[in-house]
């Protein structure tokens, strides 16, 4: 995977013009906003992540972690689980600007405390609402 400060322009497929903003494309040796994370962004996190939106071949591993790890998720809404490190999550926020974050995020955001800005915050909740139109 490769490391992008959060807001940064999204250009991780060379073939394509650069998309959307980055959020959470941590790396170990790069200090990273901490603090708690509401229940329902979690919640919303864990149920994008079950799209595995832009799905790739391989797998990324938490570089933070001293030890390998292999995390797994669970959507609360639809009971679906799923591995972390090999896709994205996509939240367009109101105004347009799309969000592209790694799934590995649900992990960064439960483990280590890592704090997303305000921004994707509110495009995750507008992303739940438009994908789950239902509640």
């Amino acid at each position: 995977m490769t490391y992008y400060p959060d807001l940064a322009t999204y250009d991780y497929d060379y073939h394509a013009p650069p998309e959307g903003l980055t959020i959470g494309w941590l790396e170990g040796d790069e200090a990273f906003p901490t603090g708690e994370s509401s229940d329902e962004f979690v919640t919303d996190l864990l149920d994008l992540g079950a799209f595995l939106d832009h799905k790739a071949r391989g797998f990324h591993h938490c570089t933070i972690c001293p030890v390998l790890t292999e995390p797994m998720a669970t959507s609360p809404r639809t009971g679906q689980t799923y591995p972390l490190g090999h896709a994205e999550i996509r939240a367009t926020a109101p105004d347009g600007t799309l969000y592209v974050a790694p799934n590995l995020i649900i992990h960064y955001v439960q483990e280590h405390g890592y704090l997303p800005p305000t921004q994707f915050v509110e495009a995750v909740r507008a992303e739940v609402v438009r994908r789950y139109p239902a509640g």
